[in-house]
Formats: C-alpha cells, sequence, structure tokens
C-alpha cells in the first residue's frame, strides 16, 4: 500500500509518525504533548472512549497503552460543528466533512491499530447506546463548543472511571487571575467561541458533573507544519501579533484536568 500518496492527498489535523518514515503535516502536533500529560501509562483491561477525536491522535494513542477497547467518537459532516453557525460560505462549511474519517481510516490502515470509528456529536452521547468507559479522554473540544457545561453533563453519562479533559486556556487570564475562574471571549478565531483560564478549565468540568482530583499546567501544545510558521504579511492587530511572536513558536498553552464522577466517589 503506498501510505505516501494517501497521506498527501488530504489535509490533515493531527501529526502522525506512520511506518515507512512518514510523518503528517499537521495543523497540531501533539507528540510532544503526549509525554508531558499523565495519562495512564497502561491501560490494559479498560475500555477507553476519545470524545470530539477528529483524526484520532488521542484515539490511537490509548490503543498505543494497551487498552483493551477504544472508541473514537467525532462528527462525519463537518457543517454540523457548533463554530460554524452562520458564519462562512457552503463551501467553507462543508469542505472539512469527511475529511477527519479519511484521515483515520489512513492512520489505523498505516498502524493495524485496533481503535473503533463512531460516527457522533458529544450532545448525543447519552443516547448513542455506546456503554460505559473506564476512560474518557476529551481533548481540545470545549473553546469550540455552544455549551460546553451540557456537552460535559454529557460525557458524564458514559464514564464509569477516570475522565480526562485538555484545554487551551487563556495564559493572560491564567496569570493575572489564578484563583478565580474566567473565560476571555473569541478575538479574531472564527472557530473558537471563548477560552477560560486554568482555574475556568477546572470549574467547567465541576459544573459538569465531575469531581476533580488532579490539574496541571499550563504545558505547550505544539503547532504543526500545516500552520506556516512565519506569517505572509505583517500583523495587523496585537491579537496577530501574539500569535506569531508567540504561540506559532512556543505553543498554545494548555491545562489538564483529571476527574471522576462525583456519584461514584
Amino acid at each position: 500500500m503506498d501510505w505516501r500518496t494517501h497521506v498527501d492527498s488530504i489535509a490533515w489535523y493531527h501529526t502522525f509518525d506512520l511506518p515507512g518514515g512518514i510523518t503528517t503535516p499537521g495543523l497540531f502536533d501533539d507528540r510532544a504533548l503526549a509525554a508531558k500529560l499523565p495519562l495512564p501509562r497502561s491501560l490494559k483491561g479498560r475500555r477507553c472512549l476519545d470524545v470530539a477525536a477528529s483524526d484520532g491522535f488521542w484515539s490511537f494513542e490509548l490503543a498505543r497503552r494497551g487498552a483493551e477497547e477504544v472508541v473514537s467518537l467525532d462528527l462525519p459532516d463537518a457543517s454540523q460543528q457548533d463554530f460554524w453557525g452562520a458564519r462562512g460560505t457552503a463551501e467553507e462549511r462543508n469542505g472539512g466533512s469527511g475529511r477527519a474519517n479519511q484521515a483515520f481510516a489512513i492512520v489505523k490502515g498505516a498502524t493495524g491499530l485496533d481503535v473503533q470509528r463512531v460516527d457522533g456529536s458529544v450532545y448525543d452521547l447519552a443516547d448513542m447506546d455506546l456503554g460505559k468507559f473506564d476512560f474518557v479522554f476529551m481533548g481540545n473540544i470545549l473553546l469550540h463548543l455552544r455549551d460546553p457545561i451540557l456537552a460535559l453533563q454529557k460525557v458524564r453519562t458514559v464514564t464509569s472511571g477516570e475522565f480526562f479533559s485538555v484545554e487551551p486556556v487563556s495564559l493572560p487570564q491564567t496569570v493575572l487571575r489564578p484563583f478565580t475562574p474566567t473565560g476571555q471571549f473569541s478575538v479574531g478565531d472564527d472557530n473558537t467561541f471563548w477560552t477560560p483560564n486554568k482555574r475556568g478549565h477546572r470549574r467547567l468540568v465541576e459544573a459538569g458533573g465531575f469531581n476533580v482530583v488532579r490539574q496541571g499546567g499550563p504545558v505547550f501544545q505544539t503547532l504543526g507544519k500545516m500552520t506556516p510558521k512565519f506569517p505572509k504579511r505583517l500583523p495587523r492587530t496585537l491579537h496577530e501579533l501574539t500569535f506569531w511572536l508567540f504561540t506559532r513558536q512556543i505553543g498554545s498553552a494548555t491545562s489538564w484536568v483529571g476527574a471522576r464522577r462525583h456519584d461514584l466517589d
């Protein structure tokens, strides 16, 4: 199988190392982040769910850690994503439809890792008859949702063990208000609604019906080769300047939270 041709045929959200020395040029490169997060080294015997998985980087990471079963959930139709709403042209809204499933299929075929792909929305989890999961991972999704607390409540219904949330956080708000949960509304990003500070991330998870047992960060999530290293024109706003000088070069400040359902503690 010519995996290089398949890789070059689509755009990538995640960066993967595939057999044959192939690396996908993702929008995000989470390879280093995987080593920074306190995920269980072994998931042997545990049933796992990756919520809003996109290309499935974290789904395959859970499989590599020996999970008995991994379910990778994401929307097959990109136009259904919350952040589009009335924004963008029909071409823009539909441009990513099916792309993530294609990327997932390429990685699964190339690696041979046993991960099950399921089409669906986080908001529908309670009604999808997927059963319960011992370990649920949810990364980089709350900032894209109109109703992050509802989403967390739905995740809670399928969680019988640990829930692990990874989210970008506002570094200025984290530094200036470390003990107050706050959020920063989107400035310049058409695909995000708002970004919490580190304490805000914790409170979101608690509001979703979980007891937080550990939290860490900020750690930095690096961008991949799909994002240019330098801008094609001079930045016109402070937001753009901050992105190119800091976020693009160092990474996005990211918080992680480990939690359990409060009624199971």
